[in-house]
């Protein structure tokens, strides 16, 4: 009977305690619900992870899908304008990692940064776990990467009887040949070529970013050209430029006639659709 009273006693002593203690305040949520991105490669991955709700403002060169319609362009990366991001008041901003000015003046009134650096294949995957754990989209993320490596396996299952050297080539000027850029061992694209089977004719080259004289490409002898665009590029634009080649008689893509025009964005952009960019290398390298 006394043990019984002392229980009675003892619970009721806790619960005049527990009411008397003050409610604790809810934990903040570390998931960002208002994200800026300056960079075009993460905003998309942001909208591939399913994110567009939180998506407040973006760069001036992002591209958008369209059916979620625009939002309110806030430079980009040598141009940032850093007053009107702080006005949106975010609480994720994702910069490129050389924007040390937008990122001091953020951190300096506590604004979560996200900096985003270029990188091979690898880095971009990784950079897209990344981000879907940081957003709180992690099986989203994990999702997409492995689509995308699931894809690399196909094409590479299926390699080439031969290994053609490839010439990429972005940045030129419609009706010469006399200024272009093309891709050394550090860039994605060099990759893409690789899982394709085929061999860029610069991977000597330890940049991300060449422009070669056009006697070193006679001298490397591409068996294959490709050009890259925008998606956005007309036709007759597309029939000039294969016809620039034609200057390069000797060059064996151009006596083959192997000379493409890929209009496709995902070839000047490492993001959530490598896999689609890989599938376009293949289709042309594994002719």
């Amino acid at each position: 009977m006394r043990s019984g009273c002392l229980k009675l006693v003892l619970l009721a002593v806790l619960a005049l305690v527990s009411c008397g203690r003050p409610t604790p305040p809810p934990v903040p949520s570390s998931v960002p619900q208002k994200i800026i991105s300056v960079v075009p490669s993460a905003t998309e991955t942001l909208f591939a992870l399913g994110l567009a709700g939180r998506v407040i403002a973006v760069g001036d060169y992002d591209r958008l899908p369209p059916e979620f319609g625009d939002r309110p362009r806030i430079g980009g990366l040598l141009n940032p304008n850093i007053e009107k991001i702080i006005e949106f008041k975010p609480d994720l901003v994702i910069t490129y990692g050389t924007q040390d000015v937008l990122q001091g003046r953020l951190q300096a009134i506590g604004i979560r940064l996200y900096p985003f650096t270029h990188g091979g294949i690898e880095h971009t995957l990784q950079f897209v776990l990344d981000l879907g754990s940081t957003a709180g989209a992690r099986d989203k993320a994990r999702e997409i990467v492995d689509r995308i490596r699931g894809t690399f396996d196909e094409i590479r299952a299926r390699p080439p009887s031969a290994h053609p050297k490839v010439l990429l080539v972005h940045n030129r000027a419609a009706g010469s040949l006399g200024s272009f850029y093309s891709v050394g061992s550090q860039a994605f694209q060099h990759e893409l070529i690789a899982i394709a089977g085929g061999v860029n004719i610069f991977a000597d080259v330890a940049k991300e970013v060449i422009q070669p004289a056009i006697e070193e490409v006679i001298a490397r002898a591409p068996d294959i050209i490709i050009e890259t665009l925008p998606s956005s590029v007309s036709d007759g634009e597309a029939i000039q430029r294969r016809a620039d080649w034609q200057r390069l008689s000797k060059v064996p893509a151009v006596s083959h006639n192997r000379v493409y025009i890929l209009a496709d964005d995902d070839m000047l952009l490492p993001g959530p659709r490598l896999d689609h960019a890989a599938r376009g290398l293949a289709e042309i390298i594994q002719k």
